[in-house]
């Protein structure tokens, strides 16, 4: 399957434009679903007690390091029971232990609820013992905002900088007038538009677009986490990555970018069927096992 089909096949299951928010995670849950595939019973999952966190090691047993991961969704659905596949497919390539945490969505909840939620769920991990050199951060899409975000926080709060940070297909820049937002606009398998709405409802007040917590990609830093930018040639985020990678790289710190041809927005969360995916998730996998030895 290629991009153009995987976009056919998604346009005919599911409308990004659909105001009824419920029935369009539904439509969600069950199109990734139906990429699923036997690696997610080759994995141990197990519910934290009292937290709305899921346990996912590797079958040799929990490793050493932790990789607190936030799934997608635009802040409006999606689950870490949704991103199994994903998830799974990580913790048994890298042989490391996954926390998926399920964050509080709209309309429950606006800015900066899911953000607070990242914070509570890495102060936990610390609070169990665990060094912030042995922890690191993923996510995918609006998780992976608050992947950076939460090192923002972290340094903010001095919580301790995580050993590692992975961003893929990352909302970076809540202004979206970057380039890519023009030139991978019909290629790519999410809308401008579809992010205008997004920032409507997640940020109804509009002062929170000064905050830096949202703006990440203007900040300094003297500490940052060993980083991979992870993004898709078509995806009309590109520039958001590659420009986020430039400022930390100008700073001194050890980021990576890497752009996965001919892949579109979240293409990992299809990598059953779709090579760009499989190979997104590989290199990802890779990067994770090098990082955090």
């Amino acid at each position: 399957m290629d991009s153009a089909e995987l976009k056919e096949y998604f346009s005919k299951r599911v409308s990004l434009s659909s105001a009824d928010l419920v029935a369009m995670a539904q439509l969600f849950a069950q199109l990734y679903g139906e990429f699923q595939t036997d690696i997610v019973h080759r994995v141990c999952c197990t519910d934290a007690i009292d937290r709305p966190y899921i346990w996912v090691d590797p079958l040799e047993g929990r490793s050493s390091h932790v990789i607190l991961f936030f799934h997608g969704g635009g802040y409006t659905m999606g689950s870490s029971k949704d991103h199994m596949q994903l998830i799974a497919s990580l913790v048994e390539r890298s042989g490391k232990t996954f926390l998926a945490v399920d964050y509080r969505l709209f309309p429950a909840v606006t800015f900066p609820a899911p953000l607070d939620d990242a914070e509570a769920s890495y102060r936990w991990l610390l609070e169990q013992g665990l060094p912030a050199s042995r922890i690191g951060l993923a996510g995918i899409s609006a998780g992976a905002a608050l992947v950076t975000q939460l090192v923002h926080r972290c340094a903010k709060k001095s919580l301790g900088c995580p050993a590692l940070a992975m961003v893929m297909s990352g909302l970076n820049d809540f202004r979206f007038d970057r380039p890519s937002m023009a030139f991978n606009s019909c290629l790519d398998l999410v809308s401008l538009n579809r992010l205008e709405s997004i920032v409507e409802f997640y940020f109804p007040d509009q002062s929170s677009f000064e905050s830096d917590d949202v703006l990440c990609i203007n900040q300094n830093y003297n500490h940052y986490p060993k980083t991979l930018f992870q993004v898709g040639d078509q995806e009309i985020l590109l520039s958001d990555a590659i420009e986020m990678h430039e400022s930390l790289r100008s700073q001194g710190h050890d980021v990576h970018l890497n752009v996965v041809p001919q892949m579109i927005h979240c293409g990992q969360m299809f990598a059953r069927d779709y090579p760009p995916g499989q190979s997104a998730i590989e290199q990802a996998a890779g990067f994770i096992k090098s990082a955090l030895q």
